[in-house]
C-alpha cells in the first residue's frame, strides 16, 4: 500500500494519480477542500481504468480495476438478479454503481443489492450518487489487492450498515461471510453462498463463480 501527502490547505485541487497503481493508493484530501459531487464525476471521468472511494478519514483510496475481479461479481449479480426475477424485491447494482454512506464516505462497492424500502422514492431512471448503504454486499480481491485490505474494506462496509457481506478470493477460492452481528465467517472453496435471512431464498452456485 503506498500513502502519499498534500498541502495542508487548497482552494484548488487536483490529486496526482499514476498510470498504474499496484495494491491501494491512499490520497489524502487537503483540509479546507470542499469535495462537490460535480469535482468527483470529474475525477471518476478522468480516470475511468480506477475504482475511486473516499474513506471516513478523507482519504482518496485508488484500486485499479481488473477483468478477473468483473467477471466474478458478474456471475454474483446474476444469480442475484435470477432471484429477483422469481420473487426477490430489490435493485441489483454493479461496480458502476456508487453510495455515500455514514460519515460521509463515497464507496462502489464490486456489486450489491439494494431492498425495495431503502431505494429511492423517485421515478427510474435515477440520478445522482445514492445516500445510502446497500443491504449485501460483495467485494472480490484482484491479484495486486492484499487479503488484509480488503478485509479492512469490508470491516468499514459493516460499520456503515451492511447486513450481509461477501469477500471473495478468487485466487485461493476463499469466501468471507460478514454479518450485521459482526460474526465472519471463512469458507473454502465454498460449493455455494446463502443470502440467509437479507435475500431469503437466495443461493449462488460458485462452480459458475470461480
Amino acid at each position: 500500500m503506498v500513502t502519499t501527502r498534500q498541502p495542508e490547505t487548497a482552494v484548488e485541487w487536483w490529486p496526482e494519480i499514476p498510470d498504474e497503481v499496484s495494491g491501494q493508493l491512499l490520497i489524502a484530501v487537503p483540509e479546507g477542500f470542499e469535495i462537490t459531487d460535480q469535482w468527483w464525476e470529474e475525477l471518476r471521468e478522468g480516470h475511468s481504468l480506477f475504482k475511486l472511494e473516499l474513506t471516513s478519514q478523507r482519504e482518496l483510496r485508488i484500486t485499479m480495476a481488473t477483468n478477473e475481479g468483473a467477471s466474478i461479481s458478474a456471475w454474483v449479480l446474476h444469480f442475484i438478479t435470477n432471484w429477483m426475477l422469481e420473487g426477490g424485491k430489490g435493485a441489483v447494482f454493479d461496480s458502476a454503481g456508487e453510495f455515500i454512506v455514514p460519515a460521509g464516505r463515497r464507496k462502489r462497492p464490486d456489486g450489491c443489492w439494494v431492498s425495495t424500502d431503502r431505494l429511492p422514492r423517485t421515478p427510474r431512471p435515477w440520478s445522482g450518487i445514492f445516500q445510502l448503504t446497500p443491504d449485501l454486499v460483495l467485494e472480490v480481491r484482484s491479484p495486486s489487492q492484499s487479503v488484509a485490505d480488503q478485509q479492512a474494506k469490508m470491516e468499514e462496509w459493516m460499520q456503515a450498515g451492511v447486513r450481509l457481506g461477501w469477500l471473495i478470493d478468487p485466487f485461493e477460492r476463499k469466501v468471507w461471510v460478514y454479518r450485521q452481528s459482526g460474526a465472519v465467517e471463512e469458507l473454502d472453496d465454498p460449493a455455494t453462498l446463502s443470502g440467509e435471512d437479507v435475500c431469503e431464498g437466495l443461493i449462488v452456485d460458485m462452480s459458475r463463480v470461480w
